[in-house]
């Protein structure tokens, strides 16, 4: 079975870039590898892929939040992300369509009633950060979704306590890594 290395300029440091993530990977045959979570947040031989959405409300604000959730490395910092891992069940045809349905699945799990028409979403590059061992066995794939016709997205479950922010603003927060990398790229 074929394996892929990803660039050591995109896994070798901290970084975030546009980077056409697809076409580096996307090859017929390659398969999507499932690996047991459990396995996977202890060995960094692997990335795990995940996408990480950063919403504005079409005036510059993001949406952050305190993270509160299952994660016990992040608690107590703010996310302008919505991420998670890619489960079995977003398995599509390719991994393009794969990441896709995962992303959507994490955004309908953590807005309220999302309406996907009512957003522009667009692929912005990668993120990776080699600081912290939670970081170190993940790829954030970073997508910014733009808020149209003044929808504003309703938190639900693990976002309470979220706000808007400038990118100012956030500043003053203290944001996980990831927001401030995949913020850097959104544009």
């Amino acid at each position: 079975m074929e394996t892929l290395r990803l660039p050591a300029e995109w896994t070798g440091v901290t970084c975030a870039r546009p980077a056409d993530f697809f076409s580096h990977i996307e090859r017929p045959g390659l398969p999507v590898l499932w690996i047991e979570r459990a396995d996977a947040e202890k060995n960094e031989a692997y990335k795990q892929i995940i996408p990480y959405t950063l919403i504005e409300d079409g005036a510059g604000n993001f949406m952050c939040y305190p993270r509160h959730g299952t994660e016990e490395r992040l608690r107590g910092l703010y996310s302008c992300g919505i991420g998670g891992h890619i489960d079995e069940c977003d398995n599509k045809a390719g991994l393009r369509e794969t990441v896709t349905a995962g992303m959507l699945r994490e955004l309908s799990e953590e807005i309220t009633g999302f309406d996907l028409h009512r957003v522009n979403i667009a692929y912005k590059g990668i993120i990776n950060d080699v600081e912290s061992a939670v970081s170190r066995v993940h790829l954030g794939l970073v997508f910014h979704a733009v808020c149209k016709n003044g929808y504003i997205p309703r938190p639900a479950g693990e976002l309470s306590g979220a706000v808007w922010k400038s990118k100012s603003q956030l500043a003053a927060l203290q944001t996980e890594a990831w927001s401030n990398l995949a913020l850097s790229i959104a544009g």
